[in-house]
């Protein structure tokens, strides 16, 4: 029994210890669970911790990048809540709209009286009245209020400078010249430059303006030193100075709109511009300051991503008491609309652009109009807010008025508004429903219109430009009274322009077409003193274009006077101008002029020193040469025509180059050479660089002229067929050698082309053939051409569109024996169509409707890469120069005009009752 008890014990001890042991691990194993359970527990917390961290910092970083990248505003941002939001803040009263426009309109013409006249006829009328019309000094003169209260903080900040009141009047007075655009007066310019080293923004911001000897990047370095300090104690300067500051830095640092740079520069811009805006409405109304403050807003626009110019929009609208001038806003909305409506435009025909794409331009531009109407009706003395809806009104018709009132109510804003000028000029054109008889009148309507800096009378051509543009070679620019009346006039307008010494320069294609229309018209008194009026600038004149030598004009201007002027006028308007006109029969008249002033101008003695007096004898020597060079060029000339009216093969001579091709562009060298020696090159070159023999049809029609091209003398190859030697740099793709004469089609035309260095180069040599659309001979790498590229890889055709406005064809092929460096090229052309052949046999034929008139020119035509350095030369060969009349046309010849100019504009615009 005690036996049994104790086994009994020892299994109740057995069990309680393993009882104990269960127990202890499970409290072992519970502890290690609560361990890890905490810690996973603590894991996911700080998992959970970081990963809100890291969604802020993606946040924030998203915030740091929301202004860098290129996003162009669209319709979901436009429609977006925020920006319904911001509209809902700028209501505008589209019922009763209209009204409200007419009653402005109405009480702009009691402060403007001529604006009722203008409204009542705005074709007929004049662009001023009797009384003095409002310019654009003017407005400066107001906007001088807020320099000055600009000034006074510059005076607060630096009355420890000995000499601050002086340096304060030199900044006045260089502030004033910067916005007038003109040069300020030395004394205070230096007077600035020494104030530079305190480093005050508006110093810096001034030299910025007005300091016309540095370079871009210091230029760069004063406005964002400027707009840095500014930053720095923005308290401290006059908010409407702080916006114009920052604006023009975030023009310079949007160059690189990843760089922090760009992102400080646009966040300043935003909050710089409401801050201006409230300091404006507390202050009295200013038409210039006003003028000047939304020109540079709404230039800036371009500048911001479609996040930046949302909250631009946000934060002119939210801005506190004072509120921001609800017309700036309607400004600024009006021109994003804008921006989007015509990003679904496009630029192509309405009949080419989708109906979706116009539906929805017509909406955004609709609401555009909307806003830019509502501006112009609560400040109606702002040229700026009456341009904007002229040119919405071209575009869809979509306000109340007509293009050509806007354009009056804009010139009753300033009269020299020059960027209306513009705009109108488009509206007048014929295919937007104006007339050549409506660009004409208000051409000549500007010049009537004196200003001080004669810039209304400048805006003539505008007018003309387009005007005479469009006319077809076939009726002269001379054959109108009124062209050769506006070049006339064109004169004093220049001469008024010129003398004030504006900074700014006029563009020079208006006196191109003054001057091609004068020296046409055989108006010499006035070609020349339009060349005196223009001084350095006739440098500008792209004569070449024009068919034209400055220094022949010159020589005529002298010579062809008194009786020599009627000797001298058939040769001029026949065969300079019109040479296509000329046949094998109507040239002998020419050459009897030609001989009969040779004996006026060499053979008498005295003619020469009358029309040169002053001259020494080697002076006058060396002008009866150049009379003798210029009789001798047109002699030869008129053998071409008529060796070309008699079916003849015309293998240019060096002498017959000299006499027909005008270099233009900016070559390195051209020189003449023979045939032989460019061929003997191609040989060398195909032999050392390629290895290979030249083909024989190389050396076909060669005239074996022996010795190195060194040895060459234009009097030696006079009578040998030439070409040219040419050295340029391979991205100069304005290079053209320009024939003087217009051989009539149908016609064949061809050269040979070999290169010389640059295999790589992206540019090739090109033969083309028209067009003569622009009232003259033109040099533009236009119209049908065969491009030969270096190696001969590829061969390109650029073909004239069908219709105006579409993109031009183009044909490239790949040649057999790439790496053949010569190739013949042939355009043989008629007024229905033409064909390519390359080293004899036909590559390509088209039939199009072409308007040539005769051209022939080999011009240095560009590629498809532009990611090349300048600076790399390429040298090239164009040589066998040949013409030849054909008998028959490569297609049937039309017997009428296929390119028929479009209706005008007939009736005067209905005022619509504002009146």
């Amino acid at each position: 029994m005690e036996l049994a008890t104790s086994r009994k014990t020892k299994s109740r001890l057995l069990l309680k210890v393993l009882l104990g042991i269960f127990l202890l691990c499970a409290v072992v194993v519970a502890g290690i669970g609560l361990f890890l359970y905490q810690a996973e527990q603590s894991r996911l917390a700080k998992s959970a911790a970081s990963s809100a961290n890291m969604i802020e910092r993606m946040k924030l970083q998203a915030e740091l990048m929301k202004y860098r990248d290129s996003t162009k505003l669209t319709q979901r941002e436009l429609e977006s809540e925020e920006m319904v939001a911001c509209l809902e803040r700028v209501p505008i009263d589209r019922a009763t709209q209209k009204t409200r426009l007419r009653d402005a309109v109405k009480a702009r013409a009691k402060v403007d009286p001529h604006l009722k006249t203008a409204l009542l006829d705005v074709f007929n009328a004049p662009l001023v009245g009797d009384q003095p019309p409002v310019q654009y000094s003017d407005l400066v003169d107001e906007f001088m209020a807020d320099v000055d209260l600009m000034l006074t903080r510059f005076w607060k900040r630096n009355q420890r400078l000995e000499d601050v009141s002086g340096i304060q009047a030199a900044l006045r007075q260089c502030l004033s010249d910067a916005y007038r655009f003109d040069p300020p007066p030395e004394d205070d310019l230096e007077r600035v430059k020494a104030a530079e080293a305190d480093g005050d923004p508006i110093v810096l911001f001034t030299l910025f303006k007005t300091d016309p000897s540095i370079s871009e990047e210091d230029q760069w370095k004063r406005v964002t030193t400027a707009s840095d300090r500014i930053a720095e104690s923005p308290d401290s300067f006059d908010p409407i100075f702080a916006a114009f500051v920052h604006t023009d830095a975030l023009r310079f640092h949007a160059k690189d709109k990843k760089s922090d740079g760009y992102d400080a520069a646009v966040r300043r811009f935003l909050s710089s511009w409401p801050a201006a805006w409230q300091e404006a409405s507390k202050r009295e109304p200013n038409t210039g300051r006003d003028h000047t403050c939304l020109t540079l807003l709404s230039l800036s626009l371009e500048h911001l991503n479609a996040a930046a110019q949302v909250d631009l929009v946000k934060g002119l609208v939210n801005a506190d008491e004072p509120s921001v001038p609800a017309y700036a806003v309607h400004l600024v909305v009006g021109d994003l609309f804008r921006e989007v409506a015509f990003d679904h435009r496009g630029t192509k025909f309405v009949s080419e652009t989708d109906a979706s794409a116009m539906e929805l331009f017509d909406k955004f531009a609709t609401i555009a109009s909307s806003h830019f109407v509502e501006a112009y009706s609560m400040r109606p003395e702002l040229a700026l807010l009456a341009r904007r809806p002229l040119n919405l009104q071209m575009a869809n018709g979509s306000t109340p008025l007509s293009v050509h009132h806007w354009f009056r109510l804009s010139l009753s804003g300033h009269i020299d508004h020059q960027s209306v000028y513009g705009s109108y000029s488009v509206a007048l054109m014929p295919r937007w429903g104006g007339s050549e008889e409506l660009q004409k009148r208000f051409a000549m309507k500007c010049l009537e219109t004196k200003t001080e800096d004669g810039i209304v009378g400048m805006q003539s051509g505008r007018f003309m430009d387009d005007y005479l543009t469009r006319r077809t070679p076939d009726v002269t620019m001379v054959d109108d009274p009124a062209n050769v009346m506006w070049a006339k006039r064109s004169i004093d307008a220049w001469r008024t322009h010129l003398q004030c010494k504006r900074k700014f320069r006029c563009g020079i294609l208006s006196a191109e077409f003054a001057m091609r229309i004068l020296w046409e018209a055989g108006q010499f008194k006035e070609v020349a003193e339009f060349l005196e009026v223009l001084g350095d600038r006739s440098q500008d004149i792209n004569w070449g274009k024009l068919n034209m030598d400055e220094a022949e004009v010159r020589f005529i201007c002298q010579m062809a006077d008194g009786p020599a002027y009627l000797l001298w006028m058939p040769i001029h308007l026949q065969l300079v101008f019109n040479s296509e006109r000329l046949n094998d029969r109507n040239t002998s008249a020419l050459h009897a002029n030609l001989d009969e002033l040779q004996t006026v101008w060499l053979d008498n003695s005295d003619f020469v020193a009358s029309r040169f007096p002053g001259l020494s004898d080697e002076e006058l020597a060396s002008k009866r040469a150049y009379a003798k060079r210029v009789l001798d060029h047109r002699r030869t000339q008129l053998n071409l025509l008529e060796r070309f009216h008699r079916g003849e093969m015309i293998h240019f001579t060096t002498e017959e180059l000299a006499a027909s091709f005008t270099p233009i562009g900016k070559p390195q060298s051209v020189e003449l050479r023979s045939s032989a020696q460019c061929q003997r090159e191609a040989a060398q070159i195909a032999l050392d660089i390629e290895g290979v023999e030249p083909n024989q049809s190389d050396q076909a029609d060669t005239v074996d002229t022996p010795g190195d091209e060194r040895d060459e003398s234009l009097d030696d190859i006079a009578n040998a067929p030439g070409g040219f030697r040419v050295a340029t740099d391979w991205l100069d793709y304005t290079f053209v050698l320009r024939n003087q004469i217009r051989y009539p089609l149908p016609a064949s035309y061809e050269i040979t082309a070999t290169f010389i260095e640059a295999p790589n180069s992206p540019h090739g040599v090109s033969l083309l053939c028209g067009p003569d659309g622009r009232s003259g001979l033109f040099n533009e790498l236009r119209g049908t051409q065969i491009r030969f590229s270096p190696g001969g890889k590829f061969l390109l055709t650029d073909e004239l569109p069908e219709k105006w406005g579409q993109t031009p064809i183009f044909r490239q092929w790949i040649l057999k024996e790439a790496k053949q460096r010569t190739r013949h090229l042939r355009l043989d052309i008629g007024r229905r169509g033409y064909r390519i052949l390359v080293d004899g046999e036909q590559l390509h034929e088209r039939e199009t409707p072409l308007r040539t008139e005769g051209l022939f020119q080999v011009g240095c035509a560009s590629s498809r890469r532009f990611d090349h350095a300048p600076g790399i030369p390429m040298v090239f060969n164009v040589y066998d120069f040949r013409v030849q009349k054909l008998e028959e046309a490569p297609f049937e010849e039309p017997s009428y005009d296929d390119l028929d100019g479009l209706n005008g504009l007939n009736g005067e615009a209905e005022t619509n009752g504002f009146l």
